[in-house]
């Protein structure tokens, strides 16, 4: 049951990701990242700038087809980028993971799904405590 619910978690939730180390690309290359569509991009900051948060210019953050052939949260340099190639930066944004149920409606389904196992548990234990427990014997005996 948990597992199901971690799970359902996974598919219904966005998540945030934050000050993630990620090495700067080629110029006009992209590198994967944690997380499938990319919702809002919070900043890029040089990892170097120990605590200064130095903005970078030259990189993105863009959902693209991954390396796995699956959408994925890629980083993207572009020409203006050429100075900090293989530099290390920080970077923080919302995505959805892999998985995600896109639709609202389905995303309601999938909660039901979990409703719908809790509620077969509480049956099954309910019946069985009624047939092998003393509220059994009390029905045997009425």
């Amino acid at each position: 049951m948990v597992s199901i619910g971690d799970q359902i978690n996974l598919e219904t939730n966005t998540f945030p990701a934050t000050n993630v180390t990620v090495t700067v690309p080629a110029v006009n290359a992209t590198t994967d990242i944690t997380g499938r569509e990319l919702i809002t991009e919070i900043e890029i900051v040089n990892a170097s700038s120990l605590g200064n948060n130095t903005a970078v210019v030259g990189l993105f953050l863009q959902t693209g087809t991954g390396t796995n052939g699956l959408l994925s949260v890629q980083l993207a340099a572009n020409d203006t980028a050429s100075g900090i190639v293989g530099v290390s930066v920080n970077t923080s944004y919302t995505y959805n993971p892999d998985g995600y149920v896109s639709d609202s409606g389905g995303r309601a389904i999938t909660l039901l799904i979990l409703i719908f196992a809790a509620l077969a548990i509480l049956v099954f234990v309910v019946v069985v405590f009624i047939k092998q427990g003393s509220m059994g014997e009390l029905m045997r005996r009425g």
